[in-house]
């Protein structure tokens, strides 16, 4: 078992401070005695040298108990037996000496008032305090460390998890994507649908991998500015990902009406996010969208917008709404509202990726009346190309 460094500490300050505190005790007691001596050296010094009356002598050394408590032994010549604490005083009469008295200290009753001594008991309640404090940090600083293992771990089991999905998934698109090539009886929308299906998927798998590889092998500082400057170079047209998520809806949720509402005057609008990433936030939030639509008259409006120095991206239902308490909790990671099965990465996971753009995600809704959800896409980091009139 592990021991506490801080105790340690403690026992060592506490045996220095004890060793101080029982000195002052023993010269506190010799001091007592010495003063004591002074009062009476004359009436002793007599009795010693005179020698014929010894009353006043054994009254005077008797009373040095009361002086203080700590005195064991007193003797005009030596001190019987062993002594480990006595002091030696001489007796002077007229600057003439007569004589000395040995006093010895009981070495039991100087370690009793050492330990009741105020300057023992503050040291010991300081000790214990320093001794808490440390410990509570030391606690804390392992509770952190045991925190971050953990997550490591666990990122490297998900990477590790995701790794092997994207590895597993490449043969059933394969076979997708063969059976897209020979079909000659599936119509060119359907070919077409199928062929963005299998490109999402693949694109996902793709993404997968290279998240794994990241967590797996780390990605330094330089590596993530170089991979942030491609992303903005390789920017997605947001237009063509809409047009083309859109097919895949309309195709897949027949019963409900999608509208393509574009206010921007321009063919392309390249956004810092690359294409797979770009569809992969778009297919979150239109499937939250479709989930909470009604059975009947069904809508989701998506609206490209210019607003000052952003972008704005608008994804509307007119589905159950959220109730207002509940919307500040669901761009938070693990946090979803109304389904059986949600893991709250969907909001969580767009409104990083645009963050990291310098972007937001920003979400409205009513209960009863619909949900907006608007993705906020700062202009500096886009460029268009404007629709040739």
């Amino acid at each position: 078992m592990k021991r506490n460094p801080w105790i340690s500490v403690f026992a060592a300050a506490l045996v220095a401070i004890s060793v101080l505190s029982f000195v002052v005790e023993v010269r506190r007691a010799q001091g007592a005695v010495a003063q004591y001596f002074a009062i009476w050296e004359e009436d002793i010094a007599k009795s010693l040298l005179v020698k014929q009356d010894s009353t006043l002598l054994d009254k005077i050394l008797g009373q040095l108990k009361e002086v203080h408590s700590s005195v064991d032994r007193v003797s005009v010549k030596s001190v019987d037996g062993f002594c480990a604490f006595e002091n030696d005083i001489p007796i002077t009469l007229f600057s003439l000496p007569a004589g000395q008295v040995q006093v010895c200290y009981s070495s039991a009753d100087l370690a009793l008032k050492t330990a009741s001594s105020p300057i023992f008991l503050i040291a010991i309640f300081l000790g214990v305090m320093f001794v808490s404090f440390g410990s509570r940090r030391d606690l804390l600083n392992r509770l952190q460390e045991q925190k971050l293992q953990s997550e490591l771990d666990r990122n490297k089991e998900i990477s590790e998890i995701s790794r092997q999905v994207a590895h597993d998934i490449r043969g059933p698109l394969m076979a997708l994507t063969t059976l897209a090539q020979l079909s000659h009886e599936m119509t060119n929308e359907k070919k077409e649908l199928l062929n963005l299906a299998v490109g999402r998927i693949r694109g996902i798998a793709d993404d997968l991998l290279q998240r794994g590889r990241e967590k797996v092998e780390g990605t330094s500082a330089p590596e993530k500015t170089a991979m942030a400057a491609k992303s903005l170079a390789q920017g997605a047209d947001i237009i063509a990902v809409a047009d083309r998520i859109l097919k895949e809806y309309r195709f897949s949720y027949p019963n409900i009406q999608f509208a393509w509402h574009q206010h921007v005057n321009a063919e392309k609008l390249h956004i810092p996010l690359e294409e797979m990433k770009l569809l992969r936030v778009l297919g979150n939030i239109l499937n939250n969208s479709v989930e909470a639509s009604p059975e009947t008259d069904a809508a989701i409006n998506i609206s490209l917008l210019d607003r000052d120095q952003n972008w704005l991206l608008q994804i509307m239902d007119n589905g159950s709404g959220i109730p207002e308490e509940v919307l500040p909790q669901l761009m938070e990671e693990g946090k979803s509202f109304g389904k059986e099965n949600g893991n709250g990465l969907g909001l969580f996971d767009a409104r990083k990726a645009l963050q990291a753009v310098g972007g937001d995600l920003q979400l409205r809704s009513r209960v009863g009346v619909g949900t907006q959800v608007i993705m906020v896409i700062p202009k500096n980091t886009v460029r268009s190309e404007e629709r040739i009139s």
